[in-house]
């Protein structure tokens, strides 16, 4: 696929700095509302950011209302979920059960939940709380293989779906004292005479204000090794109580550092003293608190947030155009709304930056993107949540994101997955000797037929249903442009392949004949008169298969 600058830009876009420094920026379009036309691919885009694909009537109907009526919609609050079924005592509400009734088989409710999750992403309807509850959980990142309780884990993730689309600010103080992040940081191993320090760095380095550039030993722009310090002996006192239920933190006074707390320059050399209850304990909340609010007190706390929602959503480079018309507007409509998210996704997805054709197609799908996103577009057959054969196929998604090394529930650090922090990489990390290949077996048996493990069942795709919800599928040349355009980022404003890429495939692919091209037409009616004459359904089907196939592995679908 051509770059899209080198198709749509024909302005300067060249950094006015020294000749040293100057760059070729990707676009100087800002967060000005879109102006250009609503259509198919317009809406396509727009599902395909914030969700995880979307099957074709979806992108229909989206493209048959309006930008404004399909942003409110992706950005409307959602009802939490029934809460995942109880692997081994159906009916149970084991999210608040005391550890010790599921500490044997801990590893059973972490499967369960992860097929729980799988599920609720591959049957998601029109709205972004599934994107941003991963968002949440890549962000502010812990490993199940580490807190080893899965308990812990679904509290975790109710949190990040509660707030998925609401405060960041009181998100943090909540993850702050969450009982998983509490184990995975050692949060609950904090106290006096000597203050854990590994949940008072993430929180500054990666949670929410980020170091900046170093300007010394331990000091960076933005913090220093003083801050961290401090933020620690807040955050003493804090503890988790397995066997007490409902899951949730303990605050312990006698293990709380009750002197001041200094802070550097950084934070305008502010202090945080220990408020005090009637009964002379400390206010663990309240001090934390206090802290949380000084760190967003920071105007670069904002901006951090911005760029990881910019890298989430639109594109991993971050250059001096970005920064200033995009990345900084951003972070002042968040604070504007006392940090409160949709303000700022409202305006991003409205505006002529997010729907520029360089930001079109721009970056390589993730593991979930291509697994959820692939079953999402065709229809693919899921059987009911209640059937045992639905955990089954689940486990059989979760294994492929596995092997594609987006284990969901177990990101590979406490930074979350590499492809969207690690420069100069950022998502070509998803791509490698060993993910193409799988990537390629994974579309390849959504055609041909997926056997979970332990199953006698088999599930694919009905190509030919698939193709009769297209707009003229006995016409072989609208056939292959309305594939392209599902399955496709577009490369110009109107088309998803270029004319070359739609021979091949009617002529070599699809094998068609020139000058006889509509045999196809023939077959395609023969195979849906009534009776269909066998021999026509066949052709047809492996015909459609073969093209489909083909289609998901060309370098274009891995891009979004």
């Amino acid at each position: 696929m051509m770059a899209a600058s080198e198709l749509f830009e024909t302005q300067d876009r060249t950094v006015k700095s020294p000749a040293s420094q100057r760059r070729l920026l990707r676009t100087t379009a800002g967060l000005e509302p879109f102006a250009g036309s609503w259509n198919q691919l317009t809406a396509a885009h727009l599902v395909r950011r914030t969700m995880f694909a979307a099957p074709r009537n979806e992108i229909l109907s989206t493209a048959a209302s309006s930008l404004d009526a399909t942003v409110n919609q992706l950005l409307s609050s959602q009802p939490a979920p029934p809460i995942p079924p109880d692997p081994n005592v159906p009916g149970r509400d084991w999210t608040v059960v005391p550890f010790s009734e599921i500490s044997q088989i801990n590893y059973q409710y972490d499967s369960a939940l992860k097929q729980w999750w799988m599920g609720l992403m591959v049957k998601q309807g029109i709205s972004i709380v599934e994107k941003m509850t991963l968002f949440w959980h890549n962000h502010l990142a812990s490993q199940a293989e580490t807190v080893r309780d899965a308990r812990y884990l679904y509290k975790q993730n109710a949190l990040y779906r509660q707030y998925a689309l609401g405060n960041i600010k009181q998100l943090i103080k909540e993850v702050t004292i969450d009982p998983a992040m509490l184990v995975y940081l050692n949060g609950n191993k904090n106290r006096i005479p000597t203050p854990d320090e590994n949940y008072a760095r993430e929180l500054l380095e990666l949670f929410t204000i980020g170091k900046g550039p170093q300007v010394g030993d331990g000091d960076y722009t933005n913090y220093t090794e003083q801050d961290v310090q401090s933020a620690a002996r807040v955050l003493t006192g804090w503890t988790t109580r397995q066997n007490v239920v409902p899951p949730a933190p303990n605050f312990v006074s006698r293990n709380h550092d009750f002197s001041s707390k200094q802070f550097s320059a950084a934070f305008q050399n502010s202090v945080i003293a220990t408020t005090l209850n009637p009964d002379g304990t400390a206010d663990g909340y309240k001090e934390m608190s206090d802290l949380i609010e000084l760190i967003f007190a920071q105007p670069e706390t904002a901006k951090a947030f911005c760029r990881k929602l910019y890298r989430w959503f639109v594109y991993y480079d971050i250059d001096p155009n970005v920064e200033q018309n995009v990345i900084v507007p951003l972070a002042n409509i968040l604070r504007q709304n006392n940090f409160e998210i949709k303000p700022v996704l409202n305006t991003l997805f409205r505006s002529a930056h997010f729907f520029d054709m360089n930001n079109v197609g721009c970056f390589i799908k993730s593991p979930v993107d291509l697994v959820a996103g692939s079953v999402r577009q065709f229809g693919f057959p899921i059987p009911d949540s209640s059937n045992v054969e639905f955990t089954r196929l689940m486990d059989s998604f979760i294994d492929t994101t596995w092997r594609l090394q987006m284990d969901i529930l177990d990101p590979p650090n406490v930074a979350g997955w590499s492809a969207y922090y690690q420069i100069p990489d950022f998502y070509e990390i998803w791509i490698n000797t060993t993910t193409l290949p799988t990537r390629g077996r994974f579309t390849d048996s959504i055609v041909n037929g997926i056997r979970p493990r332990n199953s006698s069942a088999s599930y694919k795709i009905d190509p030919v249903a698939y193709a009769a919800t297209l707009s003229d599928p006995g016409n072989p040349f609208a056939l292959i442009d309305d594939i392209a355009n599902d399955l496709l980022p577009p490369i110009k404003n109107s088309a998803s392949i270029s004319p070359e890429q739609k021979e091949y495939l009617l002529y070599s692919v699809m094998g068609l004949v020139k000058s006889d091209e509509y045999e196809w037409t023939d077959n395609w009616i023969a195979a849906h008169q009534n009776p269909p004459v066998t021999t026509a359904v066949n052709l047809v089907t492996n015909k459609l298969k073969t093209v489909l196939k083909f289609m998901m592995r060309m370098a274009e679908f891995q891009l979004t």
